[in-house]
């Protein structure tokens, strides 16, 4: 199962830069809408916070992908590994911006640079920032929910927060 996710965090930014060099984009407006919307519950479930309404961002079997090997996979384990780093920073200000979205039959590709600034108790202001690689499924219900979510930290940082609280190796997200 480890080197299953191993692989994918491998396969996925290979596959970005590999379907980046393309010069067409199989992707509707119709799929653009609904991963904007994604992204947008994302945002504000970071801001509420509500780790549970996060996780619903989630396929089911959806996995949040973490610098050296770690993984969160499934809503229940994302819902708790969220909750844990709100209980230390509070609410987050999330921005994304899409760079790239490809939609092949029922999965969708997105690339993008994402930032998360947060105010830990008794601490500055921080921001934490990188690209990000996302993809998503389509449901059956016309939803698309995120199946892996992988955040590469290191485009933007500050603040002393950041390296105190561990966040410096999570992917949030803000639009």
């Amino acid at each position: 199962m480890i080197r299953f996710f191993a692989s994918l965090a491998t396969a996925i930014p290979l596959l970005a830069v590999s379907l980046g060099a393309q010069s067409t984009s199989s992707t509707s407006g119709a799929v653009r809408t609904a991963i904007d919307r994604g992204n947008a519950e994302y945002i504000a479930a970071f801001a509420q916070p509500n780790p549970e309404a996060l996780a619903r961002v989630y396929d089911s079997a959806g996995a949040r992908l973490s610098p050296n090997g770690a993984y969160s996979r499934g809503r229940a384990a994302i819902a708790a590994e969220v909750r844990d780093f709100v209980s230390k920073v509070g609410p987050v200000r999330v921005t994304l911006e899409t760079t790239d979205l490809w939609a092949i039959g029922d999965l969708a590709y997105e690339t993008g640079k994402w930032s998360y600034t947060f105010t830990p108790q008794s601490k500055r202001t921080a921001t934490i920032g990188g690209r990000y690689v996302t993809v998503w499924r389509l449901q059956a219900d016309g939803n698309w929910r995120m199946l892996a979510d992988l955040g590469v930290p290191g485009t933007s940082m500050s603040g002393s927060a950041a390296r105190h609280t561990g966040a410096a190796g999570w992917r949030h997200r803000t639009r």
